[in-house]
């Protein structure tokens, strides 16, 4: 189970130009998470969450590939001693997994457009 709908966010990260994967990809969940459209990278952020997770994102999406992203975030796995360490709840272990995952695939679609 997704928090939100990655081929969505996919699809509008995309629509954002001139922007880092990450950075769009944070956007594009947070637009989704909140129902609201146009947001930046500075209103996104407090509406994913503390700044902790937001540390988690940035660290799976520089330390895990998008395959390994892909199978961590199938709906059974899910690492407490992980979730403690940084901090976060459960929901929020998905979430930052989640935004990596999708920021990995807007790099690659980006690769692939040019």
């Amino acid at each position: 189970m997704t928090t939100f709908d990655l081929q969505a966010a996919l699809s509008r990260a995309m629509t954002l130009e001139n922007i880092d994967p990450l950075d769009a990809a944070t956007i594009a969940a947070a637009e989704q998470l909140s129902g609201k459209d146009g947001l930046t990278l500075d209103t996104a952020l407090p509406i994913l969450g503390n700044e902790q997770l937001i540390e988690l994102i940035g660290f799976l999406n520089d330390s895990i590939n998008c395959q390994q992203l892909s199978e961590l975030c199938d709906k059974e796995f899910y690492n407490a001693e992980q979730a403690r360490e940084w901090e976060v709840t459960e929901q929020q272990y998905r979430l930052a997994h989640e935004v990596a995952l999708l920021s990995h695939l807007i790099e690659q679609k980006k690769e692939g457009v040019q």
